[in-house]
């Protein structure tokens, strides 16, 4: 990755902090004076030991750095800046890695950011994808890495003895393989009910700030959006967005449910053992599940 040069990142990075003017009755105060200097020291390290190739000691520097300014508005696009510089430097230090305490490591900060950043300004104001991209990526390698360094738990299996035993055995319990079937059904139905809910919910609220975008005594218009107009538009582009989801989700849930349901019922109902395998099923103009079976 081509990097723009130190002093100029580090110049456009305090600048922009510098003119920030937050309402003092809301606001979060800014930086004091000691932080923003050992936030520029750990920034300045930190590019040192990137450039020198020691990715994971600079991510470790970077993060370090950015948790020197308090999560606020006015220090909102620094952290991110440099956590988005501590992401990629995750990844370039951990790629094809199966150390699982460094990939901990890192998923660990990571997470943090995350989780902090959504405490602060809720689930409306996106992440950075150059954050929550390696984030899962790094996850699904941790997950990955100490499964393959799992031992194996089952028992070896046991030479069979030809001599007769003398004590009866009882035959194991036949399985009941409709359970799962049906409790598949009722979780994914119950899934359809809540997207079906959240496309409610995001609906109303979309339609909310519509009403306050369009409200003559907001004044608002898309060629100049005022802080305030620009929140309402915001806010309902993110509810428009969750009710579409809801939508498109919660018909695929609720018929993938029934379907599993109405096999497990069948199964109980045939008192017979069977055999029945439900899978996804995807074709250019199709997406649905498939069920096949053996009676």
């Amino acid at each position: 990755m081509r990097r723009s040069p130190l002093h100029l990142r580090l110049l456009a990075l305090l600048t922009a902090l510098s003119l920030l003017r937050p309402d003092p009755a809301t606001a979060a105060p800014v930086a004091a004076p000691q932080e923003l200097a050992a936030f520029e020291a750990g920034f300045t390290e930190g590019q040192a030991q990137y450039d020198r190739g020691e990715f994971l000691a600079a991510a470790r520097t970077w993060v370090r750095a950015a948790d020197r300014l308090r999560e606020a508005t006015a220090n909102r696009d620094n952290r991110s800046a440099v956590y988005e510089y501590a992401a990629d430097a995750f990844i370039r230090g951990l790629t094809g890695s199966n150390d699982p305490i460094g990939l901990r490591e890192a998923v660990t900060a990571l997470r943090l950011y995350c989780d902090g950043f959504t405490r602060a300004y809720g689930t409306e104001t996106p992440i950075s994808a150059r954050i929550t991209g390696p984030r899962d990526v790094l996850e699904r390698q941790l997950v990955e890495t100490e499964a393959a360094q799992r031992p194996a738990t089952d028992p070896p299996p046991t030479t069979p003895s030809h001599e007769p035993s003398e004590d009866p055995v009882d035959p194991a319990p036949r399985s009941k393989p409709w359970k799962g079937l049906a409790i598949g059904g009722g979780v994914a139905i119950g899934l359809g009910v809540g997207a079906a809910v959240l496309a409610g919910v995001g609906g109303a609220r979309g339609r909310s700030f519509e009403a306050k975008f369009d409200d003559p005594a907001n004044m608002c218009t898309l060629a100049a959006q005022s802080a305030q107009c620009a929140e309402f538009y915001d806010a309902g582009k993110a509810s428009n967005a969750m009710t579409i989801a809801g939508a498109v989700m919660a018909p695929l849930l609720v018929g993938a449910g029934v379907a599993l349901l109405v096999v497990g019922l069948k199964r109980r109902a045939a008192g017979r053992e069977t055999q029945a395998a439900v899978v996804p099923t995807l074709a250019p103009s199709f997406a649905g599940l498939s069920v096949s079976g053996r009676f």
